[in-house]
């Protein structure tokens, strides 16, 4: 469980992320509440004390048939004090817990310092354009009748979508052929669940900045609400993405350090409120409230971090390089690392009919950051440590879907199937309804 006592053991540290985050933080007045606390417990103890001595001291003079009225006095304004102080922690200690749940992380001496986009710094590229331009992927969807969302916006609302035909074969062709790669790997598969406790959710990312792109979970009516169901008492959420219930899958365990790593695949389907700058991405299938993904997951030992951090990296690389998608690799700054990574690698993938590079996939470490919060550790040596989490996404299918769609359009309307994924989806071609 976080506390101050791990604010405080890491201050420079996080003096420093919250300096080149360029975050607003407001790590003094934790500091100033933690010290408040502090005092208060203290005063508290010795309030304590001094009734107890005092309760004793009234005894005593009864027993000797004293005068007790000062006496009982001074116990009457030692109870009062206490009272006054037992009233005043609970404000105190939510707001301390408040602030150390939503404490950013540290950052990798390798992230570059600054803001983005110039901070930001292309690590390498690979692949080659064969489409510097096409229509974009819901135009060329939408004349093979493999996309409807004028009937999802009636249905569900803007930014949902009906998948048909061949666009169907072609996302479940990514997830699989995903699975099957990661698990030659050594990765367990994993379906986790599709909702979460708040109590969980909020050891995995900041609820405070995350909490408006969750679906919450709340019960329709009275009349159709059956109040003896467990789950509909829950605080519950949608999950955003498989890496949030794996990374909470393991919470308040302790591993033994020969059992690390441990790689998990989840598969699952992702749900997101917020959608990105009112009126970007607004067509097709590219920024989604719903979609299937593919996640990468491991937990560590912390000298191990590098280790795996470049074989989930190295494992997007090779999924983009069959997959023949042209990409681009880059580290993420300062000031664009999401607030509970230490370090960020994007991989971005080539859209002909935007003639550049938009976000594929994610490769992060988060330290010890999701650890400490979910209580994960690991024993080795006779001492105990926090566990590292890394993620990666290995395929985010509609996105993946959209990009292939682009870059394997030909002239003739027809969209060709990329070699890796002819055995998954049965044709070489689609070429629409």
């Amino acid at each position: 469980m976080i506390t101050t006592k791990y604010i405080r053991d890491h201050l420079d540290e996080l003096k420093k992320a919250i300096k080149d985050r360029n975050s607003q933080f407001p790590l003094d007045r934790l500091l100033d509440l933690d010290e408040k606390w502090r005092k208060m417990k203290t005063d508290l103890q010795e309030l304590q004390t001094k009734r107890n001595k005092a309760s004793i001291e009234v005894a005593e003079l009864k027993k000797k048939g004293k005068d007790v009225k000062a006496k009982i006095a001074e116990l009457a304004d030692l109870k009062k004090q206490i009272t006054d102080l037992e009233s005043g922690l609970p404000a105190t200690e939510d707001e301390i817990a408040a602030l150390i749940w939503s404490a950013p992380n540290v950052l990798d001496k390798d992230v570059p310092r600054g803001q983005p986009p110039e901070a930001n710094k292309v690590l390498g590229k690979g692949g080659k354009i064969r489409n510097k331009e096409s229509p974009p992927h819901a135009e060329i969807m939408a004349r093979l009748n493999l996309l409807d969302t004028e009937r999802a916006a009636k249905v569900s609302g803007a930014r949902f979508y009906y998948l048909r035909g061949d666009a169907v074969m072609l996302e479940q062709s990514l997830l699989k052929y995903a699975m099957d790669k990661l698990s030659k790997k050594g990765f367990t598969l994993i379906e986790p669940p599709f909702m979460m406790r708040q109590k969980y959710y909020r050891g995995v990312v900041p609820m405070g900045a995350f909490e408006d792109a969750l679906y919450k979970i709340t019960e329709a009516s009275e009349a159709t609400a059956n109040k003896s169901l467990e789950h509909m008492e829950e605080d519950l959420y949608l999950i955003a993405t498989a890496e949030h219930p794996l990374a909470a899958m393991h919470a308040e365990e302790t591993f033994s350090g020969k059992d690390l790593p441990i790689k998990y695949a989840g598969i699952s389907p992702c749900f997101r409120r917020e959608a990105g700058a009112h009126g970007k991405d607004t067509k097709g299938i590219f920024r989604v409230h719903q979609f299937d993904k593919v996640e990468q997951f491991i937990y560590c030992r912390q000298e191990d971090e590098e280790k795996y951090f470049n074989e989930l990296a190295d494992n997007s690389e090779e999924i983009l390089k069959e997959l023949g998608i042209p990409y681009q690799k880059v580290v993420l700054c300062s000031g664009d690392t999401g607030h509970q990574m230490a370090k960020t690698i994007d991989f971005e993938v080539w859209y002909p009919s935007q003639g550049g590079y938009r976000e594929w996939a994610s490769c992060s470490t988060a330290k010890e950051w999701q650890a400490v919060r979910l209580d994960i550790k690991y024993d080795e040596k006779n001492e105990r440590k926090y566990v590292y989490t890394l993620n990666n996404t290995a395929i985010s299918a509609t996105r993946s879907t959209a990009c292939i769609i682009e870059n394997y359009w030909n002239k003739d309307g027809t969209v060709t199937v990329p070699d890796v994924l002819v055995p998954y989806v049965g044709k070489s071609k689609i070429a629409g309804e």
